[in-house]
């Protein structure tokens, strides 16, 4: 009957035999069978028998035990000690379902170095800078990101093409760049009006000059001339701290046309004043004021004064003009010769050239070219009248 359940085996029927019974074929037979099946049934030693059950150890240890493998082998002490250090990095763990509890309770995430962390998914709440994030779900794309101390960081937005990220001071802007005043643009006024400060220029420069004088005339004598005018003065600025869209304005000196005339004679005139000043934009008024006409005189020999350059104010450069030449005029054995006056040159003009005119043949004084030269004096001949030259108009050139 092999065991009964219980472990306990027990012999068939027919056992135990008692001295005298004739041992029969039926009764070993049986026997015999009954104990092979009961061996059958138990674990051999050498681990061929595979268990049929679960093994109750009825409170006994089973001792001699390799360290487990695979994992269906069973684990050792020394295997469950070592897991169990691990586990005891965590505590409390009780309140999984809690991700706030869980997630104080494990040791190993809340202190220590994190190096052995490689990716982070699942966050619902971005990292604080504090935690190594931004404190942002998003960033907008081409935004620059500035520090801001533990505070989220600041962004500086592109904004207009041709932009440059530029300091104020205290932080970083997107702004245009300033003009440099060197130059490489720039907008010239040969009459009168209104400058309108270019998109991205805060800086530039101005050069104004202002209009020539004109030439002295030529008198009725036989041997006289009239002084050459004096130029405009220049006035060179560099303004600052500009407004795009502004407006400055500008007012151009013209030369002076009304030569002196040897009738009389008279002395040439001033040229005008050149100037820049608040329009929407508030500056100091810069002024480059025109040259002094020629004198002549009526008298034979006498020598007739050149006209003084205008001055100039409130530039960063101030240059006074250049004064006209004198007029002169003599008796040459005989021969009667005079020569007018030179008009004095500025950095964007020549001044009218000297005449020379000898008895009998009057000369045409010359004209100051380019912009704010002074005229050239008038030179007479043999009592013939002449007028003194023009001056040239002055101009204001802004630059960035």
């Amino acid at each position: 009957m092999s065991r009964n359940g219980t472990g306990t085996y027990s012999l068939p029927a027919g056992n135990p035999v008692v001295t005298g019974t004739t041992i029969s074929s039926t009764w070993a037979n049986n026997t015999l069978t009954d104990i092979a099946s009961a061996l059958t049934g138990s674990l051999a030693a050498d681990g061929q028998t595979t268990a049929s059950g679960n093994l109750k150890m009825g409170a006994n240890r089973i001792t001699g035990l390799a360290d487990g493998i695979a994992a269906t082998d069973a684990a050792t002490v020394n295997q469950l000690v070592d897991g169990a250090t691990f586990l005891l990095k965590a505590s409390n763990l009780s309140d999984v379902a809690n991700a706030t509890t869980a997630r104080g309770n494990l040791t190993a995430a809340k202190s220590g170095a994190n190096s052995d962390i490689t990716s982070l998914t699942g966050l619902t709440t971005p990292l604080t800078v504090a935690q190594g994030g931004t404190g942002s779900a998003t960033l907008t794309a081409n935004n620059v990101l500035l520090g801001n101390g533990t505070s989220a960081p600041q962004v500086v937005a592109p904004s207009s093409s041709g932009n440059v990220l530029t300091s104020n001071g205290t932080t970083w802007v997107s702004s245009a760049p300033s003009g440099g005043a060197n130059g490489a643009t720039g907008q010239v006024f040969t009459s009168s009006g209104t400058f309108t400060i270019p998109a991205g220029i805060t800086k530039l420069k101005v050069t104004v000059v202002g209009g020539g004088g004109s030439g002295g005339g030529g008198g009725s004598q036989t041997y006289m001339a009239g002084g050459g005018a004096g130029s405009g003065g220049v006035a060179i600025s560099y303004l600052t701290g500009l407004t795009p869209a502004n407006t400055i304005g500008v007012t151009v000196g013209t030369g002076n046309t009304s030569g002196g005339s040897g009738t009389g004679p008279t002395n040439g005139g001033a040229g005008g004043a050149s100037s820049i000043q608040s329009g929407t934009q508030s500056i100091t008024t810069v002024t480059a004021n025109g040259g002094s006409g020629g004198a002549t005189t009526n008298t034979n020999g006498a020598i007739s004064a050149g006209g003084a350059g205008g001055t100039a104010t409130n530039g960063t450069i101030n240059i006074t003009g250049q004064k006209g030449a004198n007029g002169n005029g003599w008796d040459a054995g005989g021969t009667t010769i005079t020569m007018g006056g030179m008009g004095g040159s500025t950095i964007l003009g020549a001044g009218g050239s000297t005449t020379v005119a000898t008895q009998g043949t009057p000369q045409t004084a010359s004209a100051g070219v380019g912009y704010g030269s002074g005229g050239a004096g008038a030179s007479s001949g043999g009592g013939a009248v002449t007028t003194g030259a023009s001056g040239a108009d002055g101009i204001v050139i802004f630059e960035w």
